[in-house]
């Protein structure tokens, strides 16, 4: 019977569906929608980059599928959105201590929206935009859109105006790709990144908390943090502590206690190209994600900070430590540290990032 709907789906071509949700100051709103041929679908807006959607099919039943991505029940819930619920981040994700850095002899004021530092790109960071959508591919293999957002100079307190443009692919291989570019007139700060809130128990007769997934993660070492949650620029062994998720392990209470985990790894053996960093999975339905990078860190979260009811899909009600990120990225408040100045951006380069998130449904078995 398996591979009977194999079959069925390998004559499907990959589509591309795109709807008209909204306007948002004179700007329009779209859905957009890709299906590949084995029946996974992912749907996201140009509103902020925010994915609404990542369906995986049953490796027993390729027509029955699981939503492993928490969201919103309604569009307008992600325009009011305050825990980053899928969406591109940046000018700059993580929190930048006191909300200001010094640069090139000045000292840049930026917009405090977490206690009185700087978090996730401002008030109205690039989750809070309407994309223009440049482009929408689709070939044999895979389908794209591009989307475009300049960024002026000093907004949020960020010197440039930068041009960004993130695009997203879902190939064949069950592979959907971000890749983000940026370009700017003058020496400025970014790095980007997603913010997927996975679950892979799904919304169906698995749903729970984030209890009982899988995660490996190729880093033995993390970025120190204060009480706030800000780097110190110092880096710790993860061996032997609740931190250490260099082999696979299984999530318990353990791990989620005390408020559980809001970290950035340092990748192993980081040289700048693509490779593995993290595996997440559900062993109830086998479904889960590898994901690479050619970033140098990767934060984890367990949900620690999320809200205490969320309007979800599906009729749920999400809540606290329901679901868990993997954000590939540069080191986090990096410029106010001596000894790594990576997310500098000078006006004669170009910033790039790719994270590949391989899906898939049939892991552990």
């Amino acid at each position: 019977m398996k591979k009977y709907y194999k079959q069925i789906f390998s004559f499907y071509r990959m589509r591309i569906k795109k709807e008209k949700i909204t306007n948002i100051e004179d700007r329009q709103v779209y859905k957009i929608t890709f299906t590949n041929k084995n029946n996974y679908v992912i749907s996201f807006y140009n509103f902020g980059g925010y994915i609404n959607n990542i369906l995986i099919p049953y490796n027993h039943n390729l027509y029955e599928h699981e939503d492993v991505l928490l969201g919103y029940r309604n569009f307008d819930e992600y325009i009011t959105d305050r825990s980053y619920l899928n969406c591109i981040v940046g000018r700059v994700c993580g929190r930048i201590a006191n909300a200001q850095f010094s640069f090139n002899d000045h000292l840049y004021e930026l917009s405090s929206n977490d206690g009185q530092h700087h978090l996730h790109g401002g008030r109205f960071g690039f989750n809070k935009k309407v994309w223009r959508i440049d482009s929408l591919d689709e070939n044999s293999e895979e389908t794209s859109c591009e989307l475009h957002y300049k960024s002026p100079h000093l907004e949020e307190g960020y010197p440039g105006n930068l041009e960004c443009r993130t695009k997203y692919m879902l190939n064949d291989n069950n592979e959907f790709i971000i890749q983000f570019h940026a370009t700017t007139d003058y020496d400025t700060l970014v790095n980007l990144t997603n913010h997927n809130y996975w679950n892979f128990h799904g919304h169906k007769k698995f749903y729970q908390k984030i209890l009982g997934h899988y995660l490996e993660i190729h880093s033995s070492s993390y970025c120190e943090i204060d009480k706030n949650f800000i780097s110190t620029g110092k880096i710790n062994n993860a061996n032997e502590t609740k931190y250490d998720f260099s082999s696979f392990k299984k999530i318990n209470n353990y791990e989620l206690e005390d408020n559980g985990i809001d970290l950035c790894y340092v990748v192993e053996e980081y040289d700048g190209t693509i490779k593995k960093i993290a595996t997440l999975y559900s062993d109830k339905t086998k479904m889960g994600v590898q994901i690479l990078s050619d970033q140098p860190c990767v934060q984890f979260y367990t949900g620690n900070m999320m809200e205490q009811s969320y309007d979800g899909k599906f009729n749920k009600n999400y809540g606290y430590q329901h679901a868990l990120c993997l954000e590939p990225q540069l080191f986090p408040n990096a410029f106010n540290q001596k000894n790594i100045k990576s997310s500098v951006l000078l006006k004669d380069r170009q910033y790039a990032s790719t994270i590949v998130m391989r899906l898939g449904n049939n892991f552990d078995e």
